[in-house]
């Protein structure tokens, strides 16, 4: 959780985007104001822009499923299964993985 404050201000160094995890995220949600949980999801699609401008597509992916487990159980927005929906699609294009494809699965079942 400290290393994912260490880059709130600039991108994650793409050698260092796969120690970012769903229990990061988790711990992150519960620690922070509202607001706050907010710019996560803006650092993480900028994070995912940045790394698709890069050509990082495994990168790009792992964001994109993030994204989506952010949206989909953490922050849950109004129409979060939709949103979530485009991301783990988007993660699913850049990288195929049966990760993807099962949490793509469960966005379907909705929240």
């Amino acid at each position: 959780m400290e290393e994912f404050f260490t880059y709130y201000s600039r991108e994650i160094p793409a050698d260092k985007v796969f120690l970012l995890t769903e229990e990061i995220l988790g711990n992150l949600y519960a620690s922070l104001s509202e607001i706050e949980t907010c710019n996560v999801f803006f650092h993480l699609q900028n994070e995912y822009f940045y790394l698709k401008s890069q050509g990082m597509a495994r990168e790009s992916a792992y964001i994109c499923y993030l994204i989506s487990y952010y949206l989909f159980h953490l922050l849950t927005p109004p129409h979060s299964d939709k949103l979530a929906y485009e991301y783990a699609q988007k993660a699913i294009e850049s990288d195929r993985t049966d990760k993807y494809t099962d949490w793509l699965e469960e966005v379907k079942r909705g929240n």
